[in-house]
């Protein structure tokens, strides 16, 4: 997620959008255990940008790292895409890629690194988890779906749960970690938008050429934004283990959660893949507790448990049969 890569986030509506597309020569959709295998790593890389983050951005600016990850990941995907001669998009789509590429790269970035600056790794991952339900309330606002209970009672269930988060009563606006939770929302948000716009597109190309398409013109408004950070960034002095990090959120919680949850849409149903998504606020809130040291409160277990019951209840939802385009 930015995410999730950010996730990334990757994630379940991205393989909503996905599972809009035709069967693949009529055959229904089977997972062995690749799929499975893939769809883990993809969440788990997903589920390791908080933690890498929180180890640079104390010596990274959170901007200067936005730019230096989509940027990154731009140039790599780009690189995949011309050796596995993917298709070019068509030049009357660029127009409408550029706008996804805002929502789902340039903005989704800008806000979740920001936020994740201000906030707990903790916090982030659990308020990454009302994706899915942001993105059922978008389908139902843009007309793309109607509003069933199952719908109201998912988007009830999170909303009540970001509100036990946030603890607006017991801390004001004004202070660093709410405002960081607002901007993880604001990502989230933004993110869901680029999902339920981009649905045609994604079933008309490859994933693979669609996100390296929205990486690469999402790099530039980042690049915009970080330039007057950039003069005061010193890379002689940023420690050898957090270019690692670096390394790591670039290879490991970007590209490859993208590729590997691009490879098992092709071969999976969506309701097999929306079950991974579990995995991603799981792994993140364990690892932040172990290897950051944060605290996982009584209010923010039962802020996880009201997200998450949203994101059953809007699970629930999917067909249990359906195929994926390749």
């Amino acid at each position: 997620m930015g995410g999730p890569a950010a996730a990334p986030p990757p994630d379940l509506l991205l393989t909503r959008a996905a599972g809009a597309g035709r069967p693949r020569d009529g055959v229904p959709a089977r997972a062995g255990w690749p799929v499975h295998a893939s769809l883990l790593g993809a969440q788990a890389g997903f589920a390791l940008f908080p933690i890498f983050g929180k180890l640079v951005l104390p010596v990274i600016p959170p901007l200067v790292l936005a730019a230096i990850r989509v940027c990154s990941a731009a140039l790599l995907l780009e690189a995949l895409r011309r050796i596995s001669r993917g298709r070019e998009l068509d030049r009357k789509d660029r127009p409408a890629v550029f706008l996804y590429a805002l929502l789902g790269v340039s903005f989704n970035q800008l806000l979740f690194i920001l936020g994740l600056s201000m906030t707990t790794a903790v916090h982030t991952t659990i308020l990454t988890a009302t994706i899915p339900v942001f993105t059922l309330g978008v389908a139902v606002l843009l007309g793309r779906e109607k509003m069933a209970a199952r719908g109201l009672a998912a988007v009830g269930l999170a909303s009540a749960g970001v509100l036990v988060l946030l603890d607006v009563t017991g801390r004001p606006l004004a202070n660093g970690s709410v405002r960081g939770d607002l901007l993880i929302l604001a990502n989230s948000l933004s993110y869901s938008f680029y999902l339920v716009l981009s649905r045609p597109i994604l079933a008309r190309y490859s994933a693979g050429t669609v996100v390296s398409r929205i990486f690469v013109y999402g790099a530039g408004p980042i690049l915009l934004v970080a330039a007057p950070f950039v003069p005061r960034f010193s890379p002689a002095k940023v420690p050898a283990i957090s270019w690692a990090s670096v390394a790591a959120i670039v290879i490991f919680s970007t590209v490859l959660p993208y590729l590997c949850n691009s490879w098992a849409l092709a071969r999976t149903e969506a309701s097999k893949v929306a079950f991974y998504v579990f995995l991603q606020p799981l792994i993140a809130s364990v690892l932040a507790v172990i290897v950051l040291q944060e605290r996982f409160a009584a209010r923010t277990a039962v802020a996880a448990a009201l997200i998450f019951a949203g994101l059953v209840v809007s699970v629930a939802g999917l067909p249990r049969k359906e195929s994926v385009r390749g």
